[in-house]
Parts: structure tokens; sequence; C-alpha cells
């Protein structure tokens, strides 16, 4: 019998957190063929110690723009320790923070291959937030840097891809890893009359909803305007923003008849997606955009930008619709949704059978082969693999 690979991921997002890195790695741990052995190593305030999950306790700082959120400095030795005990083939790289930093460190002074798979364009955030464009320049550098020594770079869709094949990857060392959606949690069966009935919303006052960080990059600023606008259509509905962020009190002095709830737990969450009537995601700068997925397996019409990865996420003009960067497109596109029950009904369902072919075994077998023939691979090779850290095979 062939021995089982093994395989550590290492993320500066701890299991406490919940956010698109965390509900992709869970995913991941939960669907693990049998012919792997994954563990994710991380670091956190309290720690944790399961087969499939190692959190190193730590001390933590906040993360710049991020405030909400901490990330925790790796001890390294004791990581080290682990990794040799657990015998792991393969390290994969997931974050660019300190637990990353000491992915790479630890594939080189293990020999054990290192393979990478991008989330976040951190550059572009950076660049965001700050206001600053040396800062993103910085930032897109050291992503460079980061990635580099990746045997494979796996990113979650074109949009992904053709950024960093513009930045100078070679095509051969990317592939696509899509995303999946859990289609029992998120349905549309979990509408509910309370929920509604607490929103104060009616057939002839529908549900527009957003989710997800409440922050500069995911363009959250065209919410009131789009809001103000549909108003001055004469098109009641309610707004409901869930998540947080550092703009979460301006979204809710801006439109203070919106309901802005802050961030739910997984169930309460998919209450809320199922209980509402159209999904909104102006994000310009997301690869995947996981949101956008629930919210289509809860049997919603979502609206999404042109620009990033949640456009491929859905398909224009029967599961969603696809706006350009340009208020009047957004508005017109809302409204139409808003003002004509049958088209969102029609839209929803196709939504619904759309999510259900984006299985999470299906979308994770790229990753999973990834794993199985990057793990082949002799130590020597792996190690030589390093050799153009310094530039000459960039990533971001």
């Amino acid at each position: 019998m062939t021995a089982r690979r093994r395989v550590a991921i290492f993320t500066d997002n701890d299991f406490e957190k919940v956010n698109g890195v965390t509900t992709v790695l869970s995913a991941v741990l939960a669907h693990t063929p049998d012919d792997l052995a994954v563990r994710v190593y991380t670091a956190s305030w309290l720690g944790a110690d399961r087969a499939d999950y190692l959190a190193l306790p730590s001390w933590g700082v906040g993360i710049p723009y991020y405030g909400e959120m901490k990330m925790y400095w790796p001890p390294y030795r004791a990581l080290l320790n682990r990794l040799r005990e657990d015998a792991v083939d393969l390290i994969h790289l997931t974050t660019p923070g300190p637990i990353g930093l000491a992915a790479v460190a630890a594939s080189r002074r293990l020999g054990v291959p290192l393979v990478g798979s991008f989330h976040t364009d951190l550059a572009t955030y950076t660049t965001m937030l700050s206001g600053h464009r040396a800062l993103g320049a910085f930032m897109r550098h050291y992503m460079r840097w980061l990635y580099s020594g990746c045997t494979r770079v796996l990113v979650p869709s074109a949009a992904t891809r053709d950024l960093l094949a513009e930045a100078g990857t070679p095509a051969e060392r990317m592939a696509i890893w899509g995303r999946g959606v859990d289609t029992d949690t998120f349905r549309p069966e979990r509408r509910s009359v309370w929920q509604r009935g607490e929103w104060r919303a009616n057939p002839e006052r529908p549900v527009l909803l957003y989710a997800g960080r409440i922050s500069e990059e995911k363009g959250v600023r065209q919410l009131p305007r789009l809001h103000d606008a549909l108003l001055r259509l004469g098109i009641d509905h309610r707004l409901v923003v869930v998540g947080d962020g550092p703009l979460r009190a301006d979204i809710a002095r801006a439109c203070p008849a919106a309901i802005v709830p802050g961030t739910l737990g997984k169930e309460a969450l998919a209450t809320a997606y199922a209980s509402a009537d159209v999904f909104v995601f102006p994000s310009t700068t997301d690869t995947a955009g996981n949101v956008v997925l629930e919210a289509q397996a809860s049997g919603l019409p979502v609206v999404v930008s042109d620009v990033g990865g949640p456009r491929e996420q859905i398909v224009p003009g029967v599961t969603g619709l696809v706006c350009g960067g340009d208020d009047a497109g957004w508005i017109a596109a809302v409204a139409g949704l808003l003002t004509s029950g049958e088209r969102r009904r029609a839209m929803g369902e196709a939504a619904r059978d759309w999510a259900c072919s984006r299985t999470w075994d299906a979308m994770l077998a790229p990753l999973f082969d990834t794993y199985r023939n990057v793990a082949r691979v002799a130590p020597a090779a792996a190690v030589a693999g390093t050799s153009g850290v310094s530039g000459t095979r960039q990533v971001a």
C-alpha cells in the first residue's frame, strides 16, 4: 500500500478568524482524500493541537488597516520540530505574513518542495488602503520574492492568472484552483419569514444584500450611492450590509435606514442570504469572491464588477449581471432586478443550479493533484528550485 503524502499548509489565518482563506482551508480539511494527510500549521493566542490543525501559542500584533484582526509571530523552532515529527513531504504557502515567511524558511531547511496559492492581491489593497503607491509597490516586490521559490502557484481565477502573468510569472508554473461552495448550508430553503419581518421587508420592499468586509478595497462606498439613486427612482427596498470593517460606521451613517448587523456566524449568514432578494458585490480587487458563490447557492441573482475574479463565479445574464465602474450601469442592473420578481426568481433558480455544479470535491481536485505531483519531486530538486528566489521567477 502506498504511503500517504503528508502536506503542511502554512497560513497566518488561524481558524478563530472568519474570512475567505479560512473558509477555503476548512473545505480542504473536510474533503481531503485518503491518499493524502493534510494539516494546517499556524499560530494563535490560545493555540490548538488536533490531527489536522496545529496552532502554536504565540503573541500577536494588529494587522495594518485591519485593526480588528491580528497576525501571530511563529515560534519557528517549535514549528520545525513538529514538521519533522510529522515527516511532511510538502509545504503549502497560503499567506504572506510571518507564517508565510516561516513556510519558505522551513521548506529550505527541511529540503521539501514548496507550493503556493494566491488568495489576495495585497499590493493593490495596500495602495488603496494606505493611499501611497510606494507602499503598494513595496508589497508587490515582497510578494514576488515570497512566491518565487514555489514549484507551483495556484490561482483562484483566470483574472488572477492574467495579473500574475503580466508581472512575469511563467504560465507553466501556474494552475487555476477554483472555489467551491457548501450547498447544504447555503440553500434557498433557509429563507426566513421571521428574518424578513425583522428587516421589515415585503414583496413591495425587496432586500438588497451585501456581505463581506466593509472596507475601501471592497468598493462599499458605492452602496450608499446606489441606495440613494434607487430611492430617487422610487424603488423601495431594504439595504442589508453584513460584515465588519473600518467603514461600517460610515455606511450606517450614510444609509440610516439600512440594516448593518455586523459579522454573522455561518448559520445566520446562510439565513440572511436566503432571506434576501438580490446580492450586490462591487469589489474590483477580489481574486475570487466566495460570497458570490454562497449567494447563488442560496438562490439569489448577483450583481458583480467586471474587474477581478468574482465575475468568473457567475453565468452573465443567467445567474447574475456584470457591471462596469460607472454608477449608471449598477443602478440600471439592480433596479431591473428589484422591480421584477419574475426575473429574480428565474435568475435565482439558475444561480442555485450553477452553484450546485461547483462542489468542493470537484473544485479541490486541482489542489490535491498538485500535492500528489509536487510531493514526488526529490528533495534535492526541491532545494535547487529555490535558486531563483532573488527575482528571476516573479509572482505578483
